[in-house]
């Protein structure tokens, strides 16, 4: 019997040794038809830094090459690599409008990338764990909902495609730009939270309420509660974000 268990417990930890994170990061700084902002482009080489020290594949793309076309392709491809066991990751910086994300070539709201159609790729993932993190003006309401985001975490749940969604800002507040950070505020707190900041029980594993509470009160601190984080889904407060061991 003990023979037969730890050969199951074996099993389990080479499923768990196997599992792999694929990220596509997307900043965007200078837009072809929109003004420019300061830090999206350094964003997401930080985060595709970080996520590539953690032994994840990462996918950079920054301005002129975030197209709506080579967003929406470069996510089908790459998360296409990823199974059951495996994570998938998309972090944005950039300009967005109530319901969707401004890639590069975003004329008006008809041609942003929309939460439903990132949904869409999501859905089409067999992985069970995925993320999207989003840096963007008024990105509370980057999920249709009627709902207001609040300064919480698990606010809602989006069951059909089991996404974590972790917003920098409420649907009605900007996403901010702090003089001397070299990060926008909300990457700040979470390249310093994904990092280790947030690991309070010190089991070198972020779980999604350790990071949405390390997010929320620096963010909310350092903007003088001007910004407030909210996270969206159907996960449990355990779900592990970062996993350093």
């Amino acid at each position: 019997m003990k023979r037969h268990l730890l050969l199951l417990l074996f099993c389990l930890m080479a499923i768990l040794a196997d599992a792999k994170t694929y990220v596509v990061s997307v900043g965007i700084s200078r837009y072809q038809n929109i003004g420019a902002l300061n830090l999206p482009a350094k964003d997401a080489k930080a985060v595709q830094e970080l996520y590539a020290k953690n032994g994840a594949d990462v996918l950079l793309l920054t301005d002129e090459k975030a197209t709506k076309a080579n967003i929406l392709s470069s996510l089908n491809t790459h998360f296409a690599k990823a199974d059951a066991n495996d994570q998938i990751v998309l972090f944005f910086s950039g300009h967005g409008y109530p319901g969707g994300i401004c890639s590069y070539d975003i004329v008006d709201e008809s041609s942003g990338l929309s939460y439903s159609e990132l949904k869409s790729v999501f859905k089409q993932s067999c992985a069970k764990r995925k993320i999207i993190m989003a840096n963007t003006c008024f990105s509370g309401k980057l999920r249709s909902s009627n709902q207001v985001g609040k300064a919480s975490h698990k606010e809602h749940n989006d069951e059909d495609t089991n996404v974590i969604l972790f917003l920098s800002s409420r649907s009605n507040e900007a996403s901010l730009e702090i003089p001397f950070l070299a990060n926008s505020l909300f990457a700040t707190y979470l390249l310093r939270g994904l990092k280790g900041g947030a690991d309070i029980n010190r089991d070198r594993c972020i779980s999604a309420k350790e990071i949405f509470n390390f997010v929320s009160e620096g963010v909310k601190q350092k903007s003088k509660d001007r910004q407030h984080p909210v996270m969206w889904g159907s996960f449990d407060d355990n779900f592990v974000m970062m996993d350093w061991r």
